[in-house]
């Protein structure tokens, strides 16, 4: 995890230190040469750099993270602002933070967003912005080819969180590494409406590694938060509702807050990708839709009304 404010961090350490300590100016010692008592300073540290590195650790923790509880049966907090959210502390280590927890967090200096919580497995945080992070961008632009990737909507979700300096950075291979239970990067539909990803309709041979701040939701962490396929009129609102709010009218279909944000081309966002193609159906990839379902019947990878979410990671601390 990236740390910050340390102009401010230095002031609190001088602060903190060091009574008895003269250090002359045209002298260089090291810090941890340097005298220090932690008696009345509430720190664990027994030298000058571990009391740096503390008080600094304390402060980026606090500053830079908020957790507000979730549930979908009584969602008194949906989008972290509600004056119902009541704060936890979940993001610790030892602690768990259930999925669909709000979490707003610090980007990068003066820089937050919400987001929602995929994953925690008790040392890194997977969440997903709580917006569409890029807007009205095609999947694969140049054809109507779902086996080249995503090759259009990923990198530029790359280049808009490439400042994020407070998130990990994600290194991953598609087809390769294992995002979510397997690298698959071709999926379909099961019998119960679900997802089933068992084939690679593009590889990294297209995108090669990534290496980037923010990646895209799979169509196998979708399928995780309840999200079920659309089709034959069924599964409308399957997604708990933070999946598929900040979406044109997602009001309509039992969603909290809509989107309806018209670009200069007269499109909205009604959709937003996943990193998944279809494995059965050549023109296509794996959306949310703003009804709250995976796919519908206007995914084409060359749409440009979908958006993209950005899925980050962090550290627990």
């Amino acid at each position: 995890m990236i740390k910050r404010n340390y102009k401010f961090i230095l002031g609190i350490i001088v602060g903190l230190l060091i009574a008895g300590t003269t250090v002359y100016a045209a002298t260089i010692i090291s810090s941890i040469n340097v005298g220090y008592s932690n008696e009345n300073s509430k720190l664990v540290a027994d030298n000058v750099q571990e009391a740096i590195d503390e008080v600094y650790d304390k402060s980026f923790n606090k500053d830079l993270i908020t957790a507000y509880g979730y549930s979908e049966q009584d969602p008194k907090c949906i989008n972290g602002e509600e004056k119902t959210c009541v704060k936890t502390d979940c993001y610790k280590k030892g602690k768990t933070c259930t999925q669909g927890t709000v979490i707003k967090y610090y980007v990068k200096e003066n820089e937050y967003h919400y987001f929602y919580v995929l994953r925690d497995d008790g040392t890194k945080i997977t969440m997903q912005q709580r917006e569409n992070t890029i807007r009205n961008i095609p999947w694969h632009a140049e054809s109507d080819d779902n086996t080249k990737g995503p090759t259009t909507v990923l990198p530029a979700l790359e280049q808009a969180t490439s400042t994020w300096v407070n998130v990990n950075i994600i290194e991953y291979e598609p087809g390769v590494t294992t995002l979510y239970e397997n690298a698959y990067t071709g999926c379909s539909m099961t019998e119960n409406y679900k997802i089933k990803c068992e084939t690679n309709t593009y590889t990294n041979s297209v995108l090669g590694k990534r290496t980037a701040r923010a990646r895209m939701i799979t169509a196998l962490e979708a399928s995780s938060t309840g999200c079920l396929v659309y089709t034959n009129n069924l599964n409308r609102g399957s997604c708990p509702d933070w999946m598929h709010n900040y979406l044109h009218q997602s009001k309509n279909y039992g969603g909290s807050y809509n989107n309806d944000t018209v670009n200069e081309n007269g499109e909205i966002d009604a959709d937003y990708w996943t990193m998944s193609a279809y494995s059965d159906k050549s023109t296509y990839a794996w959306s949310i839709h703003r009804a709250g379902h995976m796919g519908s019947n206007f995914e084409s990878v060359t749409s440009s009304y979908v958006g993209a979410r950005a899925v980050v990671e962090i550290t627990k601390t």
